[in-house]
């Protein structure tokens, strides 16, 4: 009988203490509620504005940038450096990084259109190093000339 009036007794006592701590979380409870309606409606609230902004957004006019290797043999450094200054003027180019080595050279296009268009616009540019007899192949990002 003693132990179920000092078990009563300690849950009189201690009721208001669990009674607030119960208070508590249900405040913390509705506090992340709150937090994760609110993202929510953000979330909700940006693809909206996303949809609505695509039908304003920018037209695409089809030049995406492309980076194409012409690969040259047979060319020493002032010629690369000549062709590198003429490849820059090149109608397309807006980038070249030249890279020199005895055995074979290259540089590096960043350009707008394909390939076969920036070789169109090089013989433009420099019709001597890039005249049909010279080209030695032709691949999708790469360009190959052999000089005599």
């Amino acid at each position: 009988m003693k132990k179920i009036m000092i078990i009563c007794a300690g849950l009189l006592l201690f009721s208001p203490m669990i009674t607030r701590a119960q208070a508590i979380l249900d405040k913390v409870d509705r506090a992340t509620d709150k937090a994760d309606r609110a993202g929510h409606t953000a979330d909700r609230s940006k693809s909206t504005g996303e949809k609505i902004l695509g039908f304003f957004g920018k037209k695409k006019d089809g030049t995406s940038t492309e980076k194409t290797t012409v690969k040259i043999a047979g060319a020493n450094f002032s010629t690369l450096k000549a062709i590198n200054d003429k490849l820059q003027s090149a109608k397309g180019v807006q980038s070249t990084k030249m890279k020199y080595s005895a055995s074979g050279s290259s540089i590096v296009l960043q350009h707008t259109g394909t390939t076969s268009d920036i070789l169109k616009a090089l013989q433009k540019a420099a019709p001597d190093v890039f005249a049909e007899k010279n080209i030695d192949g032709m691949d999708d990002g790469e360009i190959s000339v052999k000089l005599n």
